[in-house]
């Protein structure tokens, strides 16, 4: 179970004379992401089939798929979730295993794993990062999606990615964007309201430039990135005046890994 936060709240006196009490941040704020995303699993993965910049991810990450996972024999899920994109990539010959701290998550991805007949993907429980990689077979594919950026430090996130990946294996994760300005916006609205509840767990907000340099830094070679999440209706209005990384929620990178570090 996480730990909860209660936080100070204010007075306001409506023009009708009624008074309401806000809370400066929700009652119950998680702390921790590993309880929070098992204690919404199952409305998570039904998003897939209801949320625009859900399904958005979806195409997004079949067009990396098909860049970069064509010539793929076995790869790690690292924060799976309810394993959509493990079980893509096992539909197209991938042996997978998917890899999440939330036993919930893990039981959705299961069951939807064996109701699709996939047997060339299994799940496993770790909490993230993994420190000790020693006992995990060499990948030639591992991808994160929205997994990275609950860690606290991006750059031994992709110290223990770089060793579970063979030399010239690709690495495809997403992260979520400094430069939107809706994110932006939406951490001003946490900051009061504590809604939505996983922001205040995010760790990570980083830019393209950023990116780079860790990846540098960490045995990586860029191979490409893209802009997505735009979706939704205020960052589709402000892709017709602005840039996409500014109406762009998230980052999705593909990275080769170097020989040595």
């Amino acid at each position: 179970m996480s730990a909860t936060t209660t936080m100070p709240a204010v007075v306001i006196a409506a023009n009708d004379g009624t008074t309401y009490m806000m809370s400066l941040a929700m009652d119950k704020c998680p702390t921790d992401a590993v309880a929070y995303f098992s204690g919404i699993a199952s409305s998570f993965h039904n998003s897939y089939n209801e949320d625009a910049n859900r399904q958005e991810r979806i195409r997004v990450w079949n067009l990396y798929f098909d860049r970069f996972a064509t010539r793929t024999s076995f790869g790690y899920d690292i924060g799976c979730g309810s394993g959509i994109l493990a079980c893509e990539l096992a539909r197209r010959g991938v042996d997978m295993i998917g890899i999440d701290g939330a036993s919930n998550m893990l039981s959705i991805a299961e069951s939807s794993a064996r109701e699709q007949m996939l047997r060339n993907v299994t799940f496993q429980k770790h909490r993230l990062p993994i420190s000790d990689t020693t006992s995990f077979r060499i990948a030639d594919l591992i991808i994160s999606s929205s997994a990275l950026e609950y860690l606290d430090s991006m750059p031994e996130a992709l110290g223990f990615l770089h060793r579970m990946l063979r030399p010239g294996g690709v690495l495809i994760f997403s992260v979520s964007n400094y430069d939107s300005l809706s994110r932006k916006a939406v951490r001003v609205v946490h900051a009061w309201t504590g809604k939505p509840a996983y922001f205040g767990l995010l760790k990570q907000f980083t830019t393209v430039e950023d990116v780079c340099a860790v990846l540098r830094a960490t045995g990586f070679t860029l191979l490409a990135h893209s802009y997505f999440a735009k979706a939704d209706r205020i960052n589709r209005t402000l892709g017709m005046v602005m840039p996409e990384r500014f109406a762009s929620n998230m980052i999705i990178v593909a990275a080769r890994r170097n020989q040595c570090i």
